[in-house]
């Protein structure tokens, strides 16, 4: 699952998704029939964990706002509490990775002279929840494995740079770090403050030891290991035009160039735009790069799901959308399949031809007929030969599933010819 930005301090107090146009209306009813947006997320995520087996839980960062360090540890606080994650908790098991947001981080601390002392008491934060620790100079990595099927986690910070007055130039830095300062005294009007967080004259990156330690560290798996990186910031420049300075991530060329020199499909996930774009680097090798971002937490998450070959190659990554809808009712929005597998060269499989060429024959199929065309093919275990066929086809996009989230039984499945 994969969480974006929480900003617990703004978005607990968000109205209830209603068009509410009578205030006199009881409080108890407008409770019933529509909760507050993150409580209603946090609540569906509490469900999930309770009913499925998910293999990581990751947040996009932007724990706080405005770099406000009670708001980070109430945040870590909640997430540890309401999802009941951590040491001594129900789901202590669960791999969770959180990475660090601009938000999250305090620009006084930033202003001091070591480059990791603004993340000090995040970390300490992290330990007091019972949480794990959030990357900083270098990658952390999760991994888990299903049989031969591997997924590994890179989780990475963004925001080395972020509120560093060693980044702005020399020739004018005095005086903007002077202005910079006088804006986050407290006790000034808290227009100047809102006004820097949100223009930030900010200079996010990665750190050279982050970058040499996740290619260094991507070469020593398997190679049919699938990638994930994490972090909080976008490696593409966002739909919006933004019109702010020291905004974009600094190097994100030099982490989109290494990941996809790879030579394998990799999914980078991130926050920070407040949208949820997915967007495909496709290079000459044939191994996509897919970008996923998560919307801000209080309109929802992704639940990503990587189907694997019997083998144990990544083919194809399920993105299941959670939003609201107009109505205000919290659910699955429709499904979007990647493939990623493509380009990688398999073995004829009998059951595969017969199964497509019968696809193409009648155009669209359902599950029945496909099944029985795999017995004639000589499968053994016809279901799970289907099943596999159907999921090999649709990574190299010649057909399309409808209702995959209903279960196999219920596909129809379309020649894309």
């Amino acid at each position: 699952m994969q969480v974006g930005d929480v900003h617990l301090a703004r978005t607990a107090k968000l109205g209830l998704k209603l068009d509410e146009k009578d205030r006199r209306f009881p409080l108890e009813l407008r409770n019933r029939m529509a909760g507050g947006p993150i409580k209603t997320v946090f609540r569906r995520l509490h469900q999930f964990l309770e009913q499925d087996d998910f293999a990581f839980l990751l947040f996009m960062g932007d724990l706080a706002e405005q770099g406000d360090l009670n708001g980070f540890r109430a945040c870590v606080r909640y997430l540890a509490e309401a999802l009941q994650l951590g040491k001594g908790r129900r789901f202590e098991a669960l791999k969770v990775g959180i990475v660090p947001g601009n938000h999250d981080i305090d620009r006084v601390l930033a202003a001091k002279p070591s480059y990791t002392t603004k993340f000090t008491p995040l970390q300490q934060a992290m330990t007091n929840a019972g949480l794990p620790l959030l990357p900083v100079d270098k990658p952390i990595w999760l991994d888990h494995q299903k049989g031969p099927c591997r997924i590994d986690v890179a989780l990475l910070n963004s925001c080395w740079g972020c509120g560093s007055p060693e980044y702005i130039p020399e020739e004018f830095r005095d005086e903007i770090v002077k202005a910079i300062n006088s804006a986050l005294t407290k006790g000034v009007d808290e227009k100047a403050t809102r006004s820097y967080y949100d223009r930030q004259l900010d200079t996010p990156a990665f750190s050279k030891n982050t970058v040499q330690g996740l290619v260094e560290g991507a070469s020593k798996l398997p190679g049919g290991s699938l990638i994930i990186a994490c972090a909080h910031h976008n490696i593409l420049p966002q739909r919006l035009p933004r019109l702010a300075p020291y905004t974009e991530l600094v190097n994100s060329g030099a982490i989109r160039s290494e990941l996809s020199k790879l030579g394998r499909p990799v999914l980078y996930l991130h926050g920070h735009i407040h949208e949820d774009p997915v967007e495909i680097i496709q290079t000459s090798a044939g191994a996509p790069l897919v970008c996923i971002s998560a919307p801000e937490a209080s309109e929802g998450f992704n639940v990503v799901e990587i189907v694997f070959t019997p083998a144990g190659l990544p083919l194809s990554c399920y993105i299941e959308p959670w939003r609201f809808a107009e109505s205000g009712v919290f659910a699955a929005m429709q499904r979007q399949v990647i493939p990623i597998g493509a380009g990688r060269r398999r073995p004829p499989n009998a059951v595969v031809v017969a199964i497509y060429q019968q696809i193409i024959a009648e155009q669209s199929c359902f599950w029945g007929d496909m099944m029985s065309c795999a017995q004639k093919a000589g499968a053994t275990h016809a279901a799970d030969a289907t099943e596999e066929a159907l999921e090999l086809l649709t990574a190299d996009q010649l057909v399309t599933i409808e209702h995959h989230e209903l279960g196999r039984e219920h596909w129809l499945v379309r020649s894309r010819l």
